[in-house]
């Protein structure tokens, strides 16, 4: 309930951190990094010691949530502790930073147990610059988890002091190592100087046995434009689909201008997503494809699934605003709200550039947004006014916001008072007396993410005396006698993705995420996952399910808090999706990969048991046909 409420409840904190029980100090410790109780940062540095390394642990991973600088000499004596705990005090030292560089560096000149030099190495990822000259050396460890973590070190941040060690690890092995390799050889990190020996290595490995590390390959191939058009073009007609779709998003810098050589890899692959990227690829190159030129009567603006017209919107995006005008602006009038919220997001970045005060049809066009009958149309428009948002815009903002009193979905509840907090900040001389009264009139609401948008802004003072929502503690009993018993006695909670490529498992971890576990497992069980789709896959990242809008923008009408916890993003990984802090609901993802980068920012809350080989396959838009909770 603490941490469901983010209640620093001081006494029940200290009682549970005295607990015999080992599960409810390490439970304790998570809550106290979540609820961000500063005061018991001491007490997490002494538990450091404790002779439960899983207590320990718990202490060592909340001090880095809560970003404690103070803790950086007791963290760093925790790394020669046992690996459970040392692994978690370096990722603890990379999440507090600048303050703890030294503290990294130095500790990759010692030795340390193999896990604890792993979690360094992904620690110094975190700094900026990357200290690659103490990585580098680790790139030729022999030990292949060692090797891992340094070429992830470098290839992150596409560091180019380390492009010539990776160049020497590109018949590595391990097809991870390669992977990292390929992806850190990209144009920005090689530069003039060593471009020909990373395209060179870049070619072989975008026709390496591993999937991943083609898709990795062809992404940083990408980044030298024509010159390896050759390398790029063929691996349209790639054996793995997503090996496919990578390739067909790097050919917009590759392929060039003309229309014939995009019209002639149409046939290479028929399914939609392939051909969407194309579609995509080639409006960034300048081209329009005949599924969307506007001359063929057949195009796909005229296709009654919505999904081909809201690929027609999303492909300017990123492109000069002439482009998004041909090509997108005409669906912000389509039937369908996710079509023209496609149409509004492409044009959502012009709204504050540089020459849009030259332009005041521009931002007329996104206030006429505000009274859309789509809430993420409104959320999105909102969004892009907010950043010079103005007193005068303010009244329209407040009428959005009453017509988001009916949504299913808090967006354009948030969106609208974030915008009306802007507007405070950047014109409050011009707020009215009569205007800040309608602003504070305005009754505060139970939804704690919208009254965080409302936060340090004085004409929503009143909301910040608003009690934090609670349910029953019988409710939070019952997710315990459920979820976290079970889980503890080695009986977690299983889930079955049934989709057309296959049966993915899950376990899901209740004894770390209880919360989270229980609301997927709710929703499962209500039917919520059946018949819908993998709205977003990016090839060697994440595959994402959940969203029964079907755009990414959809969820089940509420949100649940975070659970950060010390699970780590290894391949397989089950996490909750988020569009800021606490703003989970249903959708979740699956990693193909590690992505370190991602450990104790999402809340990981399962991994897949078996079916892996169904993972890899998946496609975006592929169906789900239900998720079984047993």
């Amino acid at each position: 309930m603490a941490a469901d409420t983010r209640h620093a409840d001081v006494p029940l904190f200290d009682q549970a951190l005295r607990s015999r029980s080992p599960a409810l100090r390490r439970a304790a410790t998570l809550t106290v990094g979540q609820v961000k109780a500063t005061g018991f940062a001491r007490r997490l540095r002494g538990m450091l010691r404790d002779a439960d390394t899983a207590s320990a642990a718990g202490a060592a991973f909340a001090l880095g949530l809560l970003r404690d600088s103070a803790s950086v000499s007791q963290l760093t004596a925790a790394l020669d502790a046992d690996p459970a705990v040392a692994t978690r005090a370096a990722w603890s030292l990379g999440e507090i930073g600048v303050p703890a560089r030294q503290a990294i560096e130095a500790a990759l000149t010692r030795p340390h147990r193999a896990a604890t030099t792993a979690a360094l190495l992904q620690a110094a990822a975190r700094l900026r610059p990357v200290p690659a000259a103490t990585v580098v050396p680790y790139l030729a460890s022999g030990d292949t988890v060692v090797e891992r973590a340094a070429a992830y070190a470098i290839a992150r941040t596409r560091s180019p002091a380390g492009v010539r060690a990776l160049l020497t690890r590109a018949r590595s092995g391990d097809p991870l190592v390669r992977s990292y390799v390929a992806r850190g050889l990209a144009r920005s990190a090689a530069g003039d100087s060593l471009a020909d020996s990373a395209v060179a290595a870049l070619t072989l490995l975008a026709t390496d046995r591993s999937p991943h590390v083609r898709i990795n390959a062809l992404g940083s191939l990408g980044t030298f434009g024509p010159r390896v058009r050759g390398v790029v073009r063929p691996a349209v007609r790639d054996s793995d689909a997503n090996v496919r779709v990578a390739a067909a998003q790097s050919l917009a810098d590759v392929l060039g201008g003309q229309r014939r050589d995009w019209a002639a890899l149409w046939e290479a692959d028929t399914a939609f997503v392939f051909r969407r990227t194309l579609v995509a690829s080639a409006v960034r190159a300048g081209v329009i494809l005949e599924a969307i030129d506007e001359d063929n009567p057949d195009n796909w603006q005229r296709i009654t699934d919505w999904r081909y017209r809201a690929a027609v919107a999303d492909a300017a995006a990123g492109t000069p605003v002439e482009r998004v005008r041909e090509v997108s602006l005409p669906l912000t009038r389509d039937h369908d709200g996710r079509v023209r919220t496609a149409a509004y997001s492409a044009f959502a970045p012009f709204a504050d550039s540089s020459d849009a005060a030259a332009h005041p049809w521009r931002r007329q066009l996104l206030l006429s947004a505000l009274r859309d009958e789509d809430f993420f149309v409104r959320a999105t428009a909102l969004a892009a006014l907010a950043g010079k948002a103005r007193a005068t815009e303010v009244p329209a903002a407040l009428a959005s916001y009453r017509l988001a009193q009916g949504d299913s979905s808090n967006d354009g509840r948030v969106a609208a008072v974030a915008f009306v907090a802007a507007a405070w900040r950047n014109d409050s001389a011009a707020f009215s007396d009569s205007l800040r009264a309608a602003v504070s009139a305005l009754p505060a609401p139970a939804d704690p993410l919208v009254r965080a948008a409302a936060a340090g802004t004085s004409p929503f003072s009143s909301w910040e005396a608003a009690p934090a929502p609670s349910r029953p503690l019988d409710w939070y009993r019952a997710v315990v006698r459920d979820v976290v018993v079970p889980s503890l006695a080695g009986r977690p909670p299983v889930a079955e993705i049934v989709t057309e490529r296959g049966t993915i498992v899950l376990e899901l971890f209740g004894g770390d995420a209880p919360l989270t576990v229980q609301n997927f497992l709710t929703l499962a069980r209500q039917g919520f996952y059946r018949d819908t789709r993998f709205h977003r896959v990016v090839p060697n990242f994440v595959a994402q399910d959940g969203d029964p809008r079907g755009d990414g923008n959809g969820g089940p009408g509420y949100t649940i808090r975070d659970e950060l916890n010390p699970r780590p993003y290894d391949r397989g990984a089950v996490g909750m999706a988020l569009s800021g802090p606490d703003t989970g609901g249903s959708q979740y993802f699956i990693t193909h990969s590690p992505q370190p980068h991602l450990d104790g920012h999402y809340t990981v809350f399962g991994r897949v048991g078996s079916g892996e080989d169904v993972l890899d396959r998946l496609v975006q838009g592929d169906r789900v046909f239900e998720v079984r909770a047993r």
